[in-house]
């Protein structure tokens, strides 16, 4: 069953998005390592960092780590993300709790169908029942469709830039944040 999302968009009822459990450390990993592979560009981690570590390390992420949400999609990870409590001292002013969300992908063929607006849903909902007001993101300078539908969903920028990765100086993101009362 479909209903239509924006004139671009098919939703998919099959579509599960659900936080990811201890139990699911491994699809955890297969739909990270999945995400570093296609989009390698818009995380500031890579697919060999993130592929060297043992079954131990995505174990105990799943278990004890900042909330993930895996998109499900006829039983296979079709997505992620994540997010963490910003800290205290580096709230913007005025801002009492906010989240920062983190890890966002969506497998290339189920972009377009709505399963992208539905995991930052996710994340808002989780963010929300925290007390948070504000949700927060870096977005890559050259990820132009994530940074389109981040202006869809009303993410605007906040001014700051910093490099994605340290050791590549030509690789820049910029800061985006959206009140969550917006959302």
């Amino acid at each position: 069953m479909e209903r239509q999302g924006t004139p671009d968009e098919t939703v998919t009822a099959a579509a599960e998005i659900r936080r990811v459990q201890a139990g699911e450390w491994a699809a955890y990993r297969q739909v990270r390592l999945a995400a570093l592979a296609e989009a390698p560009y818009a995380f500031s981690t890579t697919l060999e960092q993130e592929s060297a570590k043992d079954d131990a390390y995505w174990q105990d992420r799943a278990a004890h780590g900042i909330p993930m949400f895996i998109a499900w999609q006829d039983g296979e990870p079709a997505g992620l993300a994540g997010a963490f409590v910003v800290p205290q001292e580096e709230l913007p002013p005025g801002v009492r709790r906010a989240w920062h969300l983190v890890s966002m992908w969506v497998s290339p063929a189920q972009r377009g169908t709505g399963l992208a607006e539905r995991l930052v849903q996710a994340v808002t909902g989780a963010a929300r029942a925290d007390g948070a007001t504000r949700l927060i993101l870096w977005v890559t300078d050259v990820n132009e469709r994530a940074r389109a539908f981040y202006g869809r969903l009303g993410f605007r920028p906040t001014g700051a830039r910093q490099l994605v990765r340290p050791d590549e100086p030509d690789h820049w993101e910029e800061e985006r944040s959206r009140d969550l009362q917006d959302l």
